[in-house]
C-alpha cells in the first residue's frame, strides 16, 4: 500500500536513472525481498499522523550487503523545503523518517536522509539537503548537493570511519610516545611493533599473552616479549633472519630499569588492544591507505632532535600513495614493488587497489583471488631495521605480504636480484631517500640509482616521488632510462608536502617500462602548487576545507585529456634527450597578477642591492635606522656627481 502523500518527482528519476541506478530500486515498497525486518519494525509506527501506524517515506533504498539505507522525501515546489511542519516541509519530513533509526538497533548501519525540493535540472530553483545519522545524532553533509552513486555514497562513511581512526592513532601515538619518553626515539618504533604483534591472534591459535599479560609485570613483560613474537611470526612462516632483526633490536630495551619496575609496558598493551588492534580488524584496513605504523613512527620522531629529511627519511602522505594508484592503468593480477618501502606506505595502497579491482569485477575467484595479491603480489625491500620492523607489523595486522616485506639493501644486496627475477614485478612505486651522494662520506644511493633500478626490473609502470635535483641532474643516466622506458607525465609537488617534518621540492614522474622513449610525442607536465591540504597544530597537513577530491579528478584530467594546456599550471611538449624533467623548463611566465606595486618593489629591491654590493655590505646585518642614513647618502652622492 503506498503512501497517499506520496511524491515522486521526474527530475529526481531522472537523475537516478543518469548514475545508473534502477529507479525501481528506489520504490517505497516494504517487503523483506527489499528491506529487512529491523527497517520494516521501525517504519512500522512511523506515520506521520503520529498515532502509532506505519509509515514510510517517498523512497527507500537499501543495499543488504552494505547496510546502506538512503530515505528521501521530495517536495514539487522548492518554497517547501524548510517549512518547519512534518507533513508539509521536506526537511522536516526526512527528519521525522530518521528519527526513528537514531537507534542502538541501527549502529551497525549506514543511513543519509534526503530531503529535495523542485525542480534538480533548474539550478536555482530546487532545495537538496542530505542527514547522516552519526553517533546517535542527525547530521547535515552540507558537502553533499545531489545525488551520488552508491559507491559515492558509502564513501562517504569511510571517510568518516577513516576520520575517526585518525583521531584515535592521533591520540594513541602522543600517548605512547609520551610513557616512553626514556626509551631512545629509534627503538620506540620497535618496541612499539614487537608489542603490537605479541597482541596478534592468527588463525587456529590461541595467543595466551593476550590474556596473561595483565597480570604481569614489566620485567616479566619483557622477558615473554620476544618469545611470544618469535612463535607468533614463526607460525606465519616469517623467515628466521627477519625475526633475528627483531631480537637484536629488542635486547637493548629489555634490561632498561624503567620499563622492568613500572606498568608502562601494561597500559600501552591496553590502548593497543583497545583502540589499535580493532582498526586493523574492521573495513578500515582494507578501505583506507592510511599509514598507522607511519603515523607512530612520525610521531616517535619527532622530537628527536634530528631532522627526517637529513636522515633521507620522508614518509609519504597517504592521499599521494592513493594518486599513485590513479596515475596509471593497474589491472588486479598486477604485482608491485617498492624497493625502499619504508613503513609500507604504498604497498598498502597498491593492496587496496588490486583488492577494489578485484571485488568490482564479476569473477567468482574473489576469495581465492584476494588472498593471492595479499601472499605472492606485494613486494617491499627496506634497509634501515627500525622502519622495516614497521612494516612487517605493519602488514602483518593487514594480512597483506608480511612474509615479502626484506630486510636488504635493494640497490647492492645480490639476494634481491635473485627475488626480482623470481616474482617479475609489473609494477614499480617509490619515494626513495634523498640527498644520496653514492660516495664514501655517505654511500646512500641517489634518486636515479633506486629509480633506474624500479624500472628495470618492473614490466608495466614506475612511478616516484622525487626531488626536483632528479630530475635535472645526472644527464647520462637520465638519458640512457629514457633509451628503455617512457616518461608519460610529471607532476610538481607542492613544497610544503611534506610538512612539518621537510620543505622539499619534489615531483612525481610516472614512467611506461620496457619501451623506449618517442622523442616525437609529447609528455605532459603539471604544477600542483596547491593541493588544498593546510598545515594545523596538532595534525600536521590535513584536508581541512575537503579540497583534495576536486584537486585530484582536475590533475587526473589534465594529464589524460588532449586540449588541457594553459602553458601555464599544464602543458604538453616533447622534450629531447638532454632535457630537465621539470614543467618550469617549458613553462610561460603568468603574468597576469602582477601590479604596478610588485614592479615598484622589484625596481626598489635592486636598487638596494646593488648599494650593498657596491658598498660589499651584502652578508652584513644593519639596523633599519642606519640603512636608512646609507641609502640617503649613498644616493644623493649620486645624484650630486
Amino acid at each position: 500500500m503506498a503512501r497517499k502523500d506520496k511524491i515522486v518527482t521526474p527530475s529526481v528519476t531522472k537523475k537516478l536513472q543518469s548514475l545508473g541506478y534502477s529507479v525501481a530500486d528506489w520504490d517505497d515498497s516494504k517487503t523483506y525481498s527489499k528491506l529487512d525486518e529491523e527497517i520494516i519494525n521501525a517504519l512500522s509506527k512511523a506515520s506521520k499522523n503520529q498515532k502509532g501506524n506505519e509509515g514510510y517515506p517517498d523512497r527507500i533504498y537499501f543495499n543488504k550487503s552494505e547496510k546502506l539505507l538512503i530515505l528521501v522525501e521530495e517536495k514539487p515546489r522548492m518554497l517547501d523545503h524548510n517549512i518547519d511542519d512534518i507533513n508539509k516541509g521536506a526537511v522536516a519530513g526526512i527528519k521525522w523518517y530518521l528519527s526513528f533509526f537514531n537507534k542502538k538497533d541501527f549502529e551497525n548501519y549506514k543511513i543519509l536522509g534526503i530531503a529535495v525540493s523542485g525542480d534538480l535540472d533548474d539550478s536555482y530553483g530546487h532545495g537538496f539537503s542530505c542527514f547522516i545519522i552519526r553517533n546517535m545524532k542527525i547530521e547535515e553533509l552540507k558537502q553533499v548537493t545531489n545525488f551520488l552513486s552508491e559507491e559515492d555514497f558509502l564513501a562517504i562513511f569511510n571517510t568518516f570511519d577513516e576520520e575517526e581512526a585518525i583521531k584515535t592513532v592521533s591520540s594513541a601515538s602522543k600517548t605512547i610516545n609520551n610513557l616512553l619518553r626514556n626509551i631512545d626515539s629509534q627503538k620506540r618504533p620497535i618496541l612499539l611493533s614487537a608489542l603490537m604483534i605479541s597482541l596478534f591472534k592468527p588463525k587456529d591459535y590461541t595467543n595466551t599473552f593476550i590474556d596473561n599479560y595483565k597480570n604481569m609485570s614489566g620485567k616479566d613483560i619483557l622477558t615473554n616479549l620476544y618469545p611470544k613474537v618469535k612463535d607468533i611470526l614463526e607460525g606465519e612462516n616469517i623467515p628466521n633472519q627477519k625475526i633475528e632483526v627483531l631480537d637484536a633490536e629488542l635486547k637493548s630495551i629489555a634490561n632498561d630499569p624503567t620499563m622492568q619496575n613500572s606498568d608502562i609496558l601494561k597500559t600501552i598493551l591496553k590502548i593497543l588492544e583497545k583502540s589499535i588492534i580493532p582498526l586493523f580488524n574492521n573495513h578500515f584496513s582494507t578501505s583506507s591507505n592510511y599509514d598507522i605504523m607511519g603515523k607512530f613512527y612520525e610521531e616517535f620522531l619527532r622530537y628527536a632532535g634530528v631532522s627526517n629529511v637529513k636522515k633521507g627519511i620522508v614518509l609519504t602522505p597517504r592521499h599521494i600513495t592513493t594518486l599513485f594508484t590513479k596515475l596509471i592503468p593497474m589491472k588486479a593480477d598486477d604485482v608491485i614493488l617498492d624497493l625502499c618501502c619504508g613503513t609500507g606506505a604504498f604497498l598498502i595502497a597498491g593492496m587496496n587497489k588490486l583488492i577494489s579491482l578485484i571485488q568490482n569485477s564479476d569473477r567468482s575467484d574473489k576469495v581465492e583471488a584476494i588472498n593471492n595479491v595479499k601472499e605472492n603480489q606485494l613486494f617491499g625491500f627496506e634497509l634501515n631495521p627500525t622502519m622495516y620492523i614497521c612494516a612487517l607489523s605493519n602488514m602483518l595486522f593487514r594480512g597483506d605480504g608480511k612474509s615479502n616485506i626484506y630486510n636488504y639493501d635493494s640497490i647492492r644486496d645480490s639476494n634481491v636480484d635473485r627475488i626480482l627475477k623470481e616474482v617479475k614485478p609489473t609494477i614499480g612505486f617509490i619515494n626513495p631517500p634523498y640527498s644520496g651522494k653514492e660516495n664514501k662520506e655517505d654511500p646512500t644511493p641517489k634518486e636515479i640509482t633506486f629509480l633506474t633500478k624500479m624500472l628495470d626490473n618492473c614490466s608495466r609502470y614506475g612511478v616516484i616521488i622525487a626531488p626536483y635535483s632528479a630530475y635535472s641532474k645526472d644527464d647520462i643516466i637520465r638519458e640512457n632510462i629514457l633509451k628503455k622506458h617512457t616518461l608519460k607525465f610529471v607532476i610538481n609537488m607542492p613544497k610544503d608536502l611534506f610538512q612539518p617534518n621537510a620543505g622539499t621540492y619534489t615531483a612525481i614522474a610516472v614512467f611506461e617500462t620496457n619501451l623506449p622513449h618517442d622523442y616525437k610525442k609529447e609528455i605532459a607536465f603539471y604544477d600542483l602548487d596547491d593541493d588544498g591540504f593546510v598545515l594545523t597544530k596538532n595534525k600536521g597537513r590535513t584536508d581541512l576545507f575537503r579540497n583534495w577530491n576536486g584537486i585530484e579528478n582536475e590533475l587526473l584530467e589534465a594529464l589524460h585529456s588532449n586540449n588541457y594546456d594553459d602553458g601555464i599550471k599544464s602543458l604538453k611538449t616533447k622534450i629531447t634527450p638532454k632535457s630537465e624533467w621539470n614543467i618550469y623548463a617549458y613553462s610561460k611566465t603568468d603574468y597576469s597578477g602582477l601590479s604596478k606595486s610588485d614592479f615598484d618593489k622589484t625596481v626598489k629591491d635592486y636598487l638596494l642591492f646593488s648599494m650593498k654590493k657596491d658598498l660589499d655590505i651584502v652578508t652584513e646585518e644593519i639596523n633599519d635606522f642606519d640603512m636608512l642614513n646609507l641609502i640617503h647618502s649613498y644616493f644623493t652622492e649620486d645624484i650630486d656627481e
